[in-house]
Parts: C-alpha cells; structure tokens; sequence
C-alpha cells in the first residue's frame, strides 16, 4: 500500500507526461497485483470490483499522459483517490464488529 501511495504521488506531482508514465505503470502493476489478493469472502467481489475499477483509471491516465494531456490524466488520478476512499472505509472494522462478530 506505500508504494501505491508513493507511486500515486509521484505521478500526481509529475508535470510531464513522459515522466508520469512509469508510474502509471508500476501503479497499474500493483492494482493488478492486489486484485490477486486475499480478501474476505463477504467483500471480496465489493473489493475486485472497486480495483477494476481503479485499474479502468488509471489505464486511462496512462493513455493520457502517453498523449501528455496531464490535466485529463491527474483528473483519473482525482478519481482513483475518490475510489480509494470510499473502499477503505468499507475495508474498516467497527469496534463493535471486532467485539461481537
């Protein structure tokens, strides 16, 4: 997860699409990665979906930078952040779930 983070910021930080495009692609590699993780069996299609999701993005802003239009590629990165936001929450466990199942 640090190094998508560091991946992630990197690429965001980028002014160049050339420069942005390597990691695009370690970013890209990594979601591909996850998405062969182990994941709970209750959220495990929830999650895969939401990493599919994040990989159609940043494919996206791959293609984008590749073209260096870097605003379109930072506005998939945008949306790669929301995704990422709105999963982790559902990743987290309640103190009252860890208490009683």
């Amino acid at each position: 997860m640090k190094e998508m983070a560091f991946e992630y910021k990197q690429a965001y930080d980028t002014t160049d699409g050339s420069n942005m495009t390597p990691h695009l692609e370690r970013l890209i590699a990594l979601t591909e990665q996850a998405i062969q993780g182990n994941f709970a069996e209750d959220k495990a299609e929830s999650f895969k979906h939401g990493l599919q999701q994040v990989l159609t993005q940043l494919q996206q802003a791959k293609t984008e930078a590749q073209h260096n239009n870097i605003e379109a590629a930072k506005s998939h990165l945008r949306e790669v952040d929301t995704l990422r936001k709105d999963y982790h929450k559902q990743r987290k466990v309640s103190f009252w779930q860890l208490l009683f199942g």
